[in-house]
């Protein structure tokens, strides 16, 4: 798929793609934050046919549900010197199956990494237990073999590893 971007000047930046079907679809990322959301009329790329607002946070749950993929952030500086352990920060993002499930349901499902913290609102909470509630917008700080984290990241989102 391709996706042209072109800069508005005094408003953002529009992203405007095909679909495989041929609708035109576009996106407007204002400086702001705030996103529109553009259905183009069918065979005139110029006329919308139907816009809807977003503000930073729901396009951001949108873009969630739409490509539901738990990005595996490294802490490089918590890491040590081997190949052997990892850390990293593992999301929970609104298409998680976990979301509103107690910790230990994703846990069982993975050996070789272990849950050090869970990071809620800016608060951190250091050694959660089993009965720990996952809920959308929580991180989790997590340490174990690379392989493992990856098999971690992939059950936050679809509930297999």
């Amino acid at each position: 798929m391709q996706i042209e971007r072109v800069p508005l000047p005094g408003i953002g930046v529009g992203y405007t793609l095909h679909t495989g079907e041929g609708q035109a679809l576009g996106v407007v990322c204002h400086r702001g934050g705030r996103r529109d959301l553009v259905v183009y009329a069918p065979g005139d790329p110029d006329t919308v046919e139907r816009s809807l607002t977003l503000t930073e946070t729901e396009a951001q749950e949108v873009a969630e549900l739409l490509h539901p993929v738990a990005t595996i952030d490294h802490v490089a500086h918590l890491e040590r010197h081997s190949e052997s352990i990892s850390v990293a920060e593992l999301p929970v993002t609104a298409a998680s199956p976990y979301d509103g499930h107690p910790l230990a349901e994703v846990v069982a499902r993975v050996q070789g990494v272990s849950v050090i913290a869970v990071v809620r609102d800016g608060r951190t909470s250091t050694a959660p237990g089993l009965g720990f509630v996952l809920a959308h917008g929580d991180v989790l700080v997590v340490a174990g073999a690379p392989g493992s984290i990856g098999a971690l990241s992939r059950v936050l989102v679809l509930a297999q590893p």
